[in-house]
Parts: structure tokens; C-alpha cells; sequence
């Protein structure tokens, strides 16, 4: 959605129908188009922010269940630049929030209407401003890395002394820098005269000019050499470059390759880093062009000629793969970077490329060759590797098996797994693992020894194909609530368990689960209204499921979790608790949450004692709380608790975890 002069995108915040038609005509009798979407709960309004762009966000204060701080909260989580028209009574001088740019009178709406004009004009302006901003600071970075990487010998000159020299200049004069050096003591005293009258027709006429000039080095020896003056641009200020160019090496020291007039190996690995860096997020793609059984060819004809074949070829590329840049990265390869271009596009094109080569007859010098290709392509997202050079090998071994399995073909290649690191960041363990379909849901039966109705499990998270060094999945439990706001996890647990409950209820099953979440869920106000969303998506009665937290997360955050345990209750669910006894004086603070259930935290190679198992046991009584004894491993140990009352039992000798429930509780006995 986007805005233009003769329309406007405004999302409404629990307006009234009838205000949202008066809303509509006033824009109208203004002139402009209103485009309105109405919303009522925290959940849509990130949802609608995430989806479409809006000009301007119009809160009615006494209609909103929610304040108006969250509110604007939520748009600064999610980054986005809405301004905000407070509708209710308010003290104008003070607004509420400082994304509030205006709190107007319900009954007012000519007033409302030409504050969100003016809302949409500052935010195009802003808008403006910040794209220049930011196209300014890449070009900056994309100018500076050039000059920083240039094999160019570059020098700029202001009023006789040099502001900026690269290394290559430095070098080339002997000197580790040269920053605020007179350009003129550089220069040999024959040609002093003629360099000066050089720069002042540069100043003057602005011309491209090329000619010979000798320099003494640091040791005051001479060279001799071709330079070029331009004017230019640096930091701001206007000033002359000088580059220093031999003529027989220029297309090699601008990075180019001469039979393709794409870039050289090095230059491509320069483009590709800066690509990297810059356009990660950009759903782009690398390919890399093979030529299949180049070795063969090259025997079969001449070093020209097979030049000439790569000539054709690199012409094809460029008439079948449009890219931001091509290079020719070995005798027989060449890579190109396809901005915003996602692998499955970048797949299909390269497809018809390889074809297009098949069915070619490339005539060199009176020679008909036929050639076929294999092509690697690499997607470019947020889990690149950082480095272009791990990039480009990874396409080469990518390009290299799809030659040895018999060439002429294209596919995606991407890189081996990695292993999920326990010291990333939350949110980058978080996307790696969602990435590479590492997720999924373990469900364990929990058996009834008490009066309970329905059968219950226990949805636990699991990481698929986990090796020893990764972080386990309770640790990346415990590590996203260093990052209180982070629930994407938490909802795709929910999503996924009911989704699987959903199913097995339809078959008639009194089932009730159990679901492992982190104790993020208590810092989002929002969470048990989406809950009621998902529950009604998935068809489940709310008491059907128990969200379960561990103690230590409840103590962390008492008064969140006592707040979010009324209204988990009011919703018609039941909160559990793992690792209870854990904290120190926990059935305290518990006595407030009033838990459905309670897990002790016992490790599988602990041994507790009768006696603790009876303190534990009476201490969920006194709470009030059905208890469950885990790993319970043996007939033994079954038969002894009998006579300690738990209300379940859970481990190995009833059902290890499996991926789907059903567990046949029946047949326990």
C-alpha cells in the first residue's frame, strides 16, 4: 500500500463504523482518497503494520482496550514510523506518548482529518530525508571501500596539498601516508611548472587529462609514469583526483578482465563482500557458471580460441542472467550477484541458461563449438556467511558436484549445516534453527494414579539431527528469556502443539496437553488474546490445554506471571510448573499463581528419597496442585510411590517422548 498526493493510508485504532464514515468524507471534501482499515487488539495492529505501510494512525482513547502507550510500544518494536492522532479528552501540552502528534476532540473530525494531512506530510518529508540518509551513507561506504581497495594508485588534492592518498599512492612514493603533504614537493623540478598550470586549467574547465609526469620517491629518485586529473568530490569538499595509470595495465589495475569486460577475480570478491554487508537481507543469489569439461576443450583448441568461447559465453550470461555484477573468477568460471532475486527465481533462470548454452553453436574464427555448463546457485540471506570468499567456495564445490554427477544442470547449493551455537544471540539461534527445519515437538504420556479425567502429555521442545556441542533445547529456552520480548518461539510451540492436539481430538480422544513455554510469554500483554485466537483456529476447548513454566522464570517475574496466571484462568486454561522446589521458598510466592499441576525438578540420574518425595508431594497439596513424579524408570519405583500418593507419573517404564501421540494409555498396567 502506498500513499500518493490524492490519497491516504490511515488505520483506525477501535473507531466506531459511523466515525470512520464521517472520517472518509472529510478526506473526501479535503480532497483525498482515504484507504481505512480498522483494528481493535495489539495483535492486529502488528499484523497490519508488518503488512502494509500506513501515513497516519488514528487512536480513539475511549473505545481502545488497550493504552495508548502500548500502543505506540508496539510500533516502536517493530521499528515502524506511524504518527499517531490521539482522539479522546488529554491535556494537549502534555501528549501521552511522544510518537503522538496530535490529541484532538472526538466530536471534531474536520480538525482530525487535517491533522493526519499534516501527519502525512511531515512523514513524507521524514520518510525523504531518511531514504537520502541512507542512500548518502552507502554511497559513502561504497566510495570509501572502493578507494580503500582500489589497485589504482589514487591521490586528492585541495588548494596544492593532498586531503587523501590510498595505499597503492603511498606506496608507489615510498611513504606510509601522505595526508597534508604539499603535492608539489612530490613532483621532480623540471615539472613543477607544467603540473601547476595543469591543476589551475582543472579548476578551471573541469577536463579530463591525461599526460606524463615525473615524481620523486621518499628516496629522491625518479618515476616517470602517466597520471590522470579529474575533478572530484571528497568529503564533501571539491577538490582534483589524480590517479596513476600505466597504459598497458589499465584494464588489469581497474580490476577488469579483459576477454569479458567483467570483473576480475578479485575485483568480483571486493563486489561480493560489499554485497554481503550491505544487501544480507536482500533475498538475493550468487551463481556460479562452470564450463563442463573445459580441460578437453582447451586441449582441442587454441588458447585464443578458447578465450574467445569464454567471450561468447560471458555474452550469454549477461543476455540470459540480467545481475547487478558479473566476474570472471577462473579460466572457466563466472560469477554473477542477482539482486533481489531469490534462489527459486535464480534457479529457473539459470535453468534456461544451461539450455540456452546446449543448443548453441558458438562460431570462433571459422570453428563451430559446442559446450554445456553446470551452474551453482547460492542463496544471499541473514544466514550468509559473512566472508565472500566461504561464499564463492562453497558455489565452486556446489558447481563441481553437479559436473561430477554429470553436468549440463543447475541447482541450489547451500552450505553444510552449522551447529546451533549456544553463545549466538537468542534471535540468531532462534532463525538458524527455523531455517534449517531443526525444530519440532516431542509429546511424553503422563499415567493417571489419581482421580483426574482425560489423558494427558507433555509437549516438550526438540531439536532434530542434535549433536554433542550444540545448545539442547531447554537451554535455548532458557537463553531467549535473556530477551524478555522475544516470543516468536513460544508462539511457534503453541502453534505446532495444538495443531497436533487438534488433530488427535478429532478422533474422539478426552486429551488434554501439556505445553513447555518460556517465561517471555508473561511480558506481552497481548499473549493470552492471541491465545484465544489459536485455540478457536485450532477448534479446542481452552481447558484441553496447560501451559507449563519453570519455577525459576515465575520468581524472575512474579508480578508479570501473577497477572498473566489470571488471565491464563479467566481464558479457561491452567498454568503448571516445572522444576518446582527448585527456588528457595517457592511454594510461597506459588501460593499466589495457585498451579493446576506441579513437575518436581528432578534430573533423570537423581535418586530422591521416600521422604522427599512425600515433602514434595505434600507440598503440592498445600498449594492445592496435582503433582506428577518424573522419570520413573522401573516397576520398583512405580510400586513405591503408589504409596505416596502423586496424582502422575512419567519416564521411561510408561513411554519415553515420541513425535506423535499415541501412546495406547489403556494397555499401562
Amino acid at each position: 500500500m502506498s500513499s500518493s498526493n490524492t490519497a491516504i493510508n490511515i488505520l483506525l485504532f477501535c473507531l466506531a463504523d459511523s466515525d470512520a464514515e464521517q472520517l472518509v468524507t472529510h478526506c473526501r471534501r479535503g480532497g483525498r482518497i482515504a484507504h481505512t482499515f480498522g483494528i481493535d487488539t495489539g495483535e492486529k495492529l502488528a499484523a497490519a503494520i508488518c503488512d502494509s505501510d500506513w501515513d497516519v494512525l488514528i487512536f480513539d482513547a475511549e473505545q481502545s482496550q488497550l493504552d495508548i502507550q502500548r500502543c505506540c510500544h508496539i510500533l516502536r518494536k517493530y521499528h515502524k514510523d506511524i504518527p499517531v492522532i490521539y482522539v479522546g479528552e488529554g491535556d494537549a501540552l502534555q501528549p501521552p506518548d511522544p510518537d503522538v502528534v496530535d490529541m484532538i476532540n472526538k466530536y471534531n473530525m474536520a480538525q482530525i482529518v487535517n491533522a493526519a494531512f499534516k501527519a502525512q506530510a511531515a512523514l513524507g518529508v521524514r520518510r525523504e530525508l531518511a531514504a537520502t540518509k541512507t542512500a548518502l551513507s552507502e554511497a559513502e561506504e561504497r566510495n570509501q571501500l572502493l578507494l580503500n581497495d582500489h589497485q589504482d594508485p589514487i591521490a586528492y588534492i585541495t588548494d596544492g596539498m593532498v586531503i587523501y592518498a590510498n595505499t597503492p599512492f603511498c606506496e608507489q612514493m615510498g611513504y606510509d601516508d601522505l595526508d597534508g603533504f604539499p603535492i608539489v614537493d612530490l613532483i621532480t623540478n623540471k615539472d613543477q611548472e607544467r603540473f601547476k598550470n595543469v591543476l589551475k586549467k582543472q579548476q578551471q574547465h573541469n577536463e579530463h587529462q591525461q599526460f606524463e609526469i615525473s615524481f620523486f620517491l621518499s628516496n629522491r629518485s625518479e618515476f616517470k609514469t602517466h597520471i590522470v586529473c579529474d575533478s572530484a568530490h571528497y568529503e564533501g569538499e571539491d577538490c582534483i583526483q589524480i590517479s596513476i595509470v600505466k597504459p598497458s595495465d589499465k584494464d588489469k589495475s581497474n580490476g577488469v578482465d579483459n576477454t569479458t569486460r567483467m570483473s576480475s577475480k578479485h575485483q568480483f570478491l571486493t563486489q561480493l563482500q560489499e554485497f554481503i554487508e550491505n544487501e544480507r537481507n536482500s533475498n538475493s543469489s550468487l551463481i556460479l557458471m562452470s564450463v563442463d569439461h573445459f580441460s578437453k576443450l582447451r586441449h582441442s583448441t587454441s588458447l585464443i580460441d578458447i578465450e574467445l568461447l569464454i567471450e561468447a559465453l560471458s555474452n550469454r550470461v549477461r543476455a540470459n542472467f540480467p545481475a547487478q555484477h558479473y566476474g570472471r573468477v577462473a579460466d572457466d568460471m563466472i560469477a554473477a550477484i542477482a539482486h533481489h532475486v531469490s534462489s527459486d527465481t535464480a534457479l529457473e533462470m539459470a535453468m534456461e541458461l544451461v539450455k540456452a548454452i546446449e543448443s548453441e553453436i558458438f562460431e570462433v574464427r571459422k570453428q563451430s563449438l559446442q559446450c554445456t555448463a553446470s551452474i551453482a546457485v547460492m542463496p544471499i540471506n541473514h544466514l550468509t556467511p559473512p566472508k565472500a570468499s566461504l561464499l564463492l567456495d562453497t558455489a565452486f564445490d556446489g558447481a563441481e558436484k553437479i559436473y561430477h554427477t554429470g553436468g549440463n544442470n543447475a541447482e541450489i547449493c547451500r552450505r553444510d549445516r552449522q551447529q546451533l551455537d549456544r553463545n549466538s544471540s537468542p534471535d540468531d539461534v532462534i532463525a538458524e534453527s527455523m531455517n534449517n527445519n531443526r525444530l519440532s515437538l516431542l509429546f511424553q504420556p503422563l499415567v493417571n494414579l489419581g482421580a483426574s479425567s482425560g489423558d494427558h502429555y507433555e509437549a516438550t521442545l526438540n531439536i532434530k539431527d542434535w549433536v554433542e556441542g550444540e545448545i539442547t533445547a531447554g537451554e535455548m529456552l532458557r537463553a531467549i528469556e535473556r530477551e524478555p520480548e522475544n516470543t516468536q518461539l513460544d508462539h511457534w510451540i503453541v502453534v505446532e502443539a495444538t495443531k497436533q492436539l487438534a488433530k488427535e481430538r478429532l478422533a474422539g480422544q478426552d486429551l488434554k496437553l501439556i505445553i513447555n513455554l518460556s517465561g517471555n510469554v508473561f511480558h506481552d500483554s497481548e499473549f493470552c488474546s492471541w491465545l484465544t485466537v489459536a485455540f478457536k483456529a485450532a477448534g479446542l476447548p481452552p481447558s484441553s490445554v496447560i501451559l507449563q513454566f519453570s519455577e525459576e522464570s515465575i520468581a524472575d517475574a512474579l508480578k508479570p506471571a501473577l497477572d498473566f496466571a489470571t488471565h491464563l484462568q479467566k481464558l479457561g486454561s491452567s498454568l503448571a510448573v516445572r522444576n518446582f522446589g527448585r527456588a528457595k521458598k517457592g511454594n510461597k510466592f506459588l501460593s499466589h499463581i495457585r498451579p493446576a499441576l506441579v513437575k518436581p525438578g528432578y534430573r533423570a540420574a537423581d535418586m530422591p528419597t521416600d521422604e522427599q518425595i512425600r515433602e514434595m508431594v505434600h507440598h503440592a497439596k498445600t498449594l492445592n496442585s496435582q503433582i506428577v513424579i518424573p522419570n520413573v524408570s522401573s516397576a520398583a519405583t512405580l510400586a513405591m510411590l503408589w504409596q505416596l500418593g502423586p496424582d502422575f507419573i512419567q519416564g521411561s517404564y510408561v513411554n519415553e517422548p515420541m513425535p506423535s501421540m499415541n501412546y495406547e494409555f489403556a494397555a499401562f498396567g
